[in-house]
């Protein structure tokens, strides 16, 4: 800790204070959301649930395009080149390509709506739950654009303050309905998510005009369309692999094994993706800070932050999975209920995943921050196509659990040796 503080500047720090405390009251609001929920919901409603909700984040994070990487990357480019850009015409370029891009998955899925059905909601016969996924899935995405966009202006108090706002917002439903069915959970969620993104835009366009901004329409965006798109569109399909890595096996399972056999896995996912946002927190922080270096030539100290930060995440999440694993008994009925301590063997062999997947939040935004090929995308690719292949060689519950860790294990290998083979360019 001494050698990371030794080489980050004070802001850097402030915001990992301010960062990582807000992300762990985001995490427990999760764990409330999913106390609630399991309690409430029949086990087979909590399958698809989980499932829905790893579809959602699938098809946002292919709404967004990209967009949440670049923004980050490009805007302290465009503040610190010489002479400084404007980024008001790098934020049009990158809201008109989400809107494309949305409205041609939109279009996809409404297309083949029959088979959307299957793999986004878990169900057949419900076209109105799945335009509820859609609907909703976009406007996470249009918030998505504007968190990237603080993490680009470095007001990383507004990055994680509106997500814990968001967070704790959609609770409210949850203790306030006299019952709860999947579709008034996803309808009152997109209903809240709509009023929170509306305000944060006038918020940010009102900001943007008491500068002395103006709404000028008529600034040439070709050029910064091309540069979003040509950073972007590899993220695009890094990010479709990096949730589908998440996604998949649910889908996999409900339409193979069932809803009930489904819940009882997603509770090893929950674990380890409650976890590895807090591990994510410094590679959100990074991505600005070492694009910011880049344009200052000072990449030999980034390089030295991310070493030592690397010998961090080992340490804490080995700590953290032997936690996990002595005690994986009490924290199911903790955040859970009894009815999944069925779960322990197979959520044992999944908390391992925690470490490799670290490894990958530390890695994934400082190569996306030093290279415009999207090597990501190659990482995640052959990790999600080793995945499929495990799974489809799979028969039970602890076949899946051991083909999960090892689609992680891979992932985080591909990582780090990615970044050891480019971090010298």
């Amino acid at each position: 800790m001494k050698l990371i503080r030794k080489h980050l500047g004070s802001n850097m720090r402030q915001d990992i204070v301010w960062t990582f405390s807000l992300q762990i009251l985001i995490m427990f609001s999760s764990f409330a959301i999913n106390k609630i929920l399991s309690n409430s919901l029949t086990i087979d409603d909590f399958g698809q649930y989980n499932v829905i909700k790893r579809s959602v984040q699938v098809l946002s994070f292919m709404m967004l395009a990209g967009v949440g990487i670049a923004l980050p990357r490009y805007i302290p480019i465009y503040r610190n080149d010489n002479p400084p850009q404007r980024i008001a015409p790098l934020l049009t370029a990158s809201l008109l390509y989400i809107t494309g891009i949305s409205l041609i998955v939109f279009v996809g899925c409404i297309a083949f709506s029959k088979q959307m059905q299957e793999i986004i909601i878990g169900q057949k016969d419900n076209f109105a739950l799945l335009l509820i996924a859609l609907f909703y899935a976009f406007i996470l995405a249009l918030s998505q654009y504007i968190f990237a966009y603080y993490r680009g202006i470095g007001n990383f108090k507004w990055y994680n303050g509106t997500q814990l706002i968001m967070q704790l917002a959609i609770i409210i439903p949850l203790v306030t309905f006299p019952f709860l069915t999947i579709n008034n959970i996803f309808i009152s969620w997109l209903l809240i998510t709509i009023f929170i993104v509306i305000c944060l835009f006038g918020r940010e366009i009102l900001c943007y005009i008491s500068r002395g901004g103006s709404l000028n329409f008529h600034s040439p965006l070709k050029p910064h369309l091309s540069t979003i798109i040509k950073y972007s569109s590899g993220r695009l399909v890094a990010d479709f692999f990096q949730f589908s890595l998440a996604a998949f096996p649910l889908v996999y399972i409900s339409n193979n094994q069932g809803l009930q056999t489904t819940a009882y896995f997603s509770v090893g996912i929950f674990f380890v993706t409650m976890i590895t946002p807090l591990f994510s927190f410094m590679g959100i922080i990074l991505l600005p800070y070492i694009s910011k270096a880049i344009a200052k030539n000072e990449t030999a100290k980034a390089n030295r932050v991310v070493f030592n930060l690397s010998l961090l995440y080992v340490c804490v999440s080995i700590a953290i999975i032997i936690v996990l694993y002595l005690f994986t008994d009490f924290f199911t009925s903790l955040l859970f209920s009894k009815d999944y301590l069925v779960t322990t063997k197979i959520t044992q062999i999944m908390i391992i995943s925690i470490l490799p997947q670290a490894a990958y939040m530390l890695y994934r935004n400082t190569i996306d921050a030093v290279s415009i090929t999207p090597y990501n995308a190659f990482i995640l690719g052959i990790s999600m196509v080793f995945m499929v292949v495990c799974f489809v060689l799979s028969d039970n519950l602890t076949h899946y659990a051991i083909s999960y860790l090892a689609a992680s294990v891979l992932q985080g290998f591909l990582s780090w040796t990615t970044w050891m083979l480019i971090r010298k360019k």
